[in-house]
């Protein structure tokens, strides 16, 4: 048994440097130039010992891509579970996550470009990737349906109404992880979503300098602005 552990272990220490190489490259030169033997010897390790971990190339980018959709997701969560055990309520919660995205992505900029920068070429994702990813907006949609539950997400005028072009926008997420919430509150969150991913990327590639002298104040202003924007109270 403890030969399977320290063989599971070691294996698992072979893919993680695997996959750190990996990303190196496909930080540097794009998704195209990388391939799993390559990875493994800028590892140190035997092509054939690596195809064991990784059998093709989209098999490593999914890993890494899994690596990356996770740790956000696991920041985000504990963003909202350190704010809940304060006694925070909805917008306390809510600022926990986005503070947990901006974290993660400072923290892990290689990362964040992975899965928020360009599309990667000729890689087709695999639902998981589509599962891991929707988990820190899945922590985001259960603060705000709670609110809903209880009737405390506030309502409010500071959103166009919607046209039939933002209603199919709209409609995408009603019918997934969305489903229940009124279309002016799914609108609303998308929005709030692109901008906290906007504000990481700021925060991550220095260009917040330009534009508040205190980024961390900033972005909680700002983060906890969105969540007002979408209904919930102070």
């Amino acid at each position: 048994m403890q030969s399977e552990v320290r063989a599971g272990k070691e294996q698992n220490e072979i893919a993680d440097r695997i996959k750190w190489e990996a990303m190196l490259v496909v930080s540097r030169h794009g998704g195209d130039d990388l391939s799993v033997e390559d990875a493994a010897r800028r590892a140190g390790i035997e092509p054939a010992l690596a195809k064991e971990c990784f059998g093709s190339r989209d098999a490593l980018l999914t890993a890494i891509i899994l690596d990356a959709y996770h740790a956000m997701g696991d920041s985000a969560e504990h963003g909202a579970r350190q704010a809940q055990e304060g006694g925070g309520g909805y917008l306390e919660r809510w600022l926990g996550v986005c503070r947990g995205v901006r974290s993660w992505a400072v923290a892990n900029p290689l990362h964040f470009a992975l899965v928020w920068g360009p599309p990667l070429k000729d890689y087709d994702a695999p639902v998981e990737t589509m599962e891991a990813g929707g988990r820190t907006p899945v922590a985001l949609i259960a603060i705000v349906r709670e609110a809903v539950e209880a009737g405390a997400l506030r309502d409010h005028a500071l959103t166009p109404p919607l046209d039939d072009a933002m209603l199919r926008n709209v409609e995408i997420l009603s019918s997934s992880i969305s489903a229940g919430l009124p279309d002016i509150v799914i609108a609303r969150m998308n929005i709030a979503w692109t901008q906290l991913l906007g504000m990481s990327g700021f925060a991550v590639y220095g260009h917040i300098a330009g534009v508040a002298a205190d980024p961390v104040a900033f972005f909680d202003h700002a983060a906890s602005a969105m969540g007002e924007y979408v209904g919930l109270p102070r």
